[in-house]
């Protein structure tokens, strides 16, 4: 009777004792050696439910990081950038202390960041904020460069349409005349083109009155930069004739200038003139319209030129 209830009070640590290892531990094992990683860390991540006393248990926490870690080495290849990011953050659980310091390694490493921001801006509804970061990433040298560029060479017809028509509209988001000119130089017109082009020249229909008469102020400018480059080598000339600087001046003024002004009155004048220009251009609305007025008006006055002609000249 003794012999009987030992053997029944030992007979299922015995078997306990001879079962083998959690069944999910070697479909795991089955798993990796087919490269299915990320399956396979599903596995080792449930050993330990199946078998917490068994030795596999103890494996399996690092088993399941490694897997994983495999898993996003194959999705950056794929540029598949944030699953990898994920499948990362995911092996950190369960990694041992090297594994762990790897990891956040590859975290840390441009060609992970760049393409997860690649992600990011591609996914992002606001194409003109995506571009922006696009162009970013395609300056550097990183995986992402290259999908960068093959996205800007994709989306940007579109967003110069859609910019276009911004900065032609009422709103004026832009410059109309700066972004119509890259939209006219793509060498096939885009969906959107025509609509773009009404906007861009009912834009230039409203400004035609204020640009004419800011070409007459260029020309006022022109004329002052003309007379200033001859009063300067009327000074140089009188040099030698006439001794006295204060005499030279009032000698060359009578010369060169035929406003009966004096160096006062001319200098207020001008500067009243410089204001209300500037005033007149700013009602515009188009930086890039302004910025060429401000370029016209500077090498005017310092080389009696308009450098809008001669840039056309040249051509």
């Amino acid at each position: 009777m003794l012999v009987r209830t030992c053997l029944l009070v030992f007979l299922p640590v015995l078997i306990g004792g001879c079962s083998g290892p959690p069944p999910s531990f070697k479909e795991a094992e089955n798993l990796e050696a087919q490269a299915n990683f990320e399956e396979a860390a599903q596995k080792f991540e449930i050993v330990c439910a199946e078998g917490p006393a068994s030795p596999e248990c103890q494996q399996s926490g690092p088993r399941a990081a490694g897997a994983l870690v495999t898993a996003a080495t194959k999705a950056v290849e794929k540029n598949e950038f944030g699953k990898a990011e994920r499948l990362l953050l995911r092996a950190l659980a369960s990694a041992d202390e090297p594994t762990a310091k790897d990891i956040e390694a590859r975290l840390g490493k441009e060609d992970l960041t760049e393409g997860v921001r690649f992600e990011q801006a591609a996914a992002d509804t606001d194409k003109a904020r995506a571009f922006d970061t696009m162009k970013a990433l395609a300056d550097g040298t990183t995986p992402a460069a290259a999908l960068a560029k093959a996205w800007i060479e994709k989306e940007r017809p579109g967003l110069l349409v859609a910019q276009a028509k911004a900065a032609c509209g009422p709103e004026h988001q832009g410059s109309c005349i700066d972004t119509f000119e890259k939209l006219s130089a793509l060498p096939e017109k885009p969906p959107g083109f025509d609509e773009a082009k009404a906007a861009h020249d009912a834009e230039q229909k409203r400004t035609e009155k204020a640009r004419a008469e800011l070409d007459r102020f260029i020309g006022v400018f022109m004329q002052r930069g003309k007379k200033d480059l001859a009063f300067t080598f009327c000074m140089a000339e009188k040099t030698a004739e006439i001794e006295a600087e204060f005499q030279r001046i009032r000698a060359c003024e009578e010369d060169i200038y035929d406003d009966g002004k004096s160096a006062y009155e001319r200098f207020d004048a001008r500067q009243t003139e410089d204001s209300l220009f500037r005033r007149r251009v700013a009602a515009l609305g188009d930086p890039g319209v302004i910025a060429t007025y401000e370029a016209r008006r500077s090498g005017a006055v310092a080389t009696g030129e308009d450098p809008l002609k001669a840039l056309k000249g040249a051509k």
